[in-house]
């Protein structure tokens, strides 16, 4: 779980179980996620970032691309912006996953 201020916008990201494991066991993926947030949020450049979103789920998810693995994450907006990320893994296993999301 991260719990950072960037440009005096607070921020959290926090992690389902399952997430959490498949990021536990692929650090660079989970490097590459909390900085394209970063960007997401507070940087110059957001175009930059993957990220798309999830079409026939009353559109409150969204996934973003990196490599060959896809990261469905959803966002809350309030005086701390609260990331909530769902799901991990590799692209097809995560389309599958996704019906078991309620939305």
């Amino acid at each position: 779980m991260g719990n950072k201020t960037e440009q005096s916008r607070p921020y959290e990201i926090l992690y389902t179980k399952a997430a959490d494991k498949f990021l536990n066991t692929h650090e660079d993926v989970r490097r590459k996620y909390e900085a394209n947030m970063r960007e997401l949020l507070f940087g110059d450049h957001p175009e930059s970032v993957d990220v798309k979103r999830i079409q026939g789920k009353k559109s409150v998810y969204f996934r973003m691309r990196i490599g060959e693995n896809r990261i469905v994450y959803t966002v809350v907006n309030g005086k701390i912006i609260v990331v909530t990320t769902l799901l991990a893994g590799v692209r097809g296993d995560i389309y599958k996953k996704m019906g078991g999301l309620k939305g």
